[in-house]
């Protein structure tokens, strides 16, 4: 265990294992040209290197490199340089953290070189031992010193009778490393520690949390803006220009009508086009000449509304409805309680929902009748009287005989009683006052009865019918027109249970 914890140790001094250090390591290759001198205890001479190579380790890299040297031999004439071609490969173990602003080094170097000397070409293989540092200068740039020591072995033997040679060598260069630095991924020269835009192409200008400048605040950035000079707060597209959203050819910051339709004909504002100037544009006026002033509908066309009502006569499903009466959305009389009797000609308008009613609107039993002029009520208003006009029930001049339009009136009475089981009613005959009393008292008689048979014969319990002619004696109108005279010729029920 100790010699475990030793060799760490020992490899950690040397730079050879990883340490803890706040910066990313830097992986990218470089390339360190260098220049120098040669020299050793006989003399000494100019040299020249270069080297490629990168970090594998935090703390740890290689090199392969190839260089010159030419060393002048004091005590030798002129012409017998010691002429150094060497190419190597280097490992280097770093002494500080990736990132700091210098990293001395020391390294280790293996060779094979060729040397001429004394008229010899030589070969053999070396080992150098040395040290130096990078120094930076940019993110990309280093100034490097090197020194070492180098053993040179030559194998050959002739008029040179050494076979070790030692010569010194130091250098000072450039290094130069390829891509981004590790710390700044993008490039862009805010760490990536800061940057909020770490993925930022090369070369973009960014503000100073690494993201692309937008001078124009539009949200698309100023390297991809087609507009970069787009009004603030102007809606724009993905290149950054004005957006024209339904393609009329007017952008949205000035369309007043930014949701047309495509291919709708639009003016200068972006809105659909209205020639004749009624309010609705030409895609959809079916009559586009209208003259100018003239009221239109929803069509653009000039506006009807024969029974004046308030619905044009293209939307009134009711278009003969008198004068007058409310009506709703569809033209048709209101009908507020939805028995199936406009509210103009219900005496109970507020039949409670379910009641079989009688032409009149009113259910047999629960329900409130308007009372007419003079009549009693009780607190709520309602008539105390539970008499019901059968509106409609018509006979032929001067007889007990049923109009066919009678017919089908009672023929609807007759499904409202069976509904009522229960209810009996008086079913009561009345006249105007054209001729005598007593003429008029039969023929309401005779037609009281008429009635009654209409209803049984349709299912009605005889026992819950009671037929009482009143003839001329109860008007409910003036009979000094021909209208109150018919009003006066009617058919009631009366509740009598």
């Amino acid at each position: 265990m100790k010699r475990i914890k030793w060799l760490y140790t020992a490899l950690a001094t040397l730079g050879l294992v990883a340490t803890a250090h706040a910066a990313e390591p830097d992986y990218r290759w470089y390339v360190a040209p260098s220049v120098g001198g040669i020299f050793s205890g006989t003399g000494a001479g100019p040299q020249g290197s270069i080297a490629v190579g990168r970090d594998i380790l935090p703390n740890f890299g290689i090199e392969l490199e190839g260089g010159y040297g030419k060393q002048s031999v004091d005590d030798l004439p002129s012409g017998n340089d010691y002429e150094r071609m060497v190419v190597g490969a280097s490992a280097l173990g770093y002494l500080t953290k990736s990132g700091e602003a210098i990293r001395p080094y020391f390294l280790v170097n293996g060779n094979i070189h060729s040397i001429d000397f004394l008229g010899e070409s030589l070969t053999g293989v070396g080992l150098g031992l040395g040290g130096g540092a990078f120094i930076a200068i940019t993110k990309q740039l280093d100034l490097r010193v090197d020194g070492r020591y180098n053993l040179d072995f030559v194998s050959e033997k002739g008029a040179v009778d050494k076979s070790t040679y030692n010569v010194g060598t130091g250098t000072v260069g450039l290094r130069y490393k390829f891509g981004n630095d590790p710390d700044d991924s993008d490039g862009d020269g805010v760490p990536n520690g800061k940057d909020k835009c770490p993925d930022t192409p090369r070369g973009v200008k960014v503000y100073s949390d690494g993201c692309p400048t937008d001078l124009d605040q539009d949200g698309v950035p100023d390297y991809l803006d087609k507009c970069p000079g787009t009004p603030k707060g102007t809606a724009v597209n993905k290149d950054g220009c004005p957006a024209d959203a339904d393609g009329d050819g007017v952008l949205d910051y000035l369309d007043k009508c930014p949701g047309t339709p495509k291919g709708i004909p639009t003016d200068k504002d972006g809105c659909p086009l209205d020639s004749d100037g009624d309010g609705v544009p030409d895609h959809l006026d079916q009559c586009p000449s209208t003259p100018k002033g003239t009221r239109v509908d929803a069509r653009g066309c000039p506006f009807m509304d024969a029974d004046g009502d308030g619905v044009p006569d293209y939307l009134d499903k009711c278009p003969d409805s008198p004068k007058d009466i409310p009506t709703g959305k569809d033209g048709c009389p209101l009908d507020s309680d939805g028995d199936g009797i406009p509210d103009y000609l219900d005496e109970c308008p507020n039949t409670p929902p379910g009641l079989k009613v009688l032409p009149n609107g009113c259910a047999l039993k629960g329900d409130c009748r308007r009372p007419r002029p003079g009549e009693a009520v009780d607190k709520k208003g309602c008539a105390l009287d539970q008499r019901f006009i059968l509106r409609g029930v018509k006979f032929e001049f001067d007889s007990d005989v049923l109009t066919e339009p009678s017919k089908e009136i009672l023929a609807e009475v007759a499904v409202t009683l069976l509904s009522y089981p229960d209810v009996k009613v008086d079913v009561e005959g009345h006249t105007d006052d054209v001729g005598t009393d007593a003429y008029n008292l039969g023929l309401s008689e005779r037609r009281s009865n008429v009635v009654k048979r209409f209803l049984t014969d349709n299912g009605v319990s005889a026992g819950n019918l009671k037929p009482v002619g009143y003839g001329e004696s109860v008007p409910i109108d003036t009979n000094l027109s021909e209208a109150g005279r018919d009003n006066n010729r009617r058919v009631e029920f009366k509740v009598t249970n």
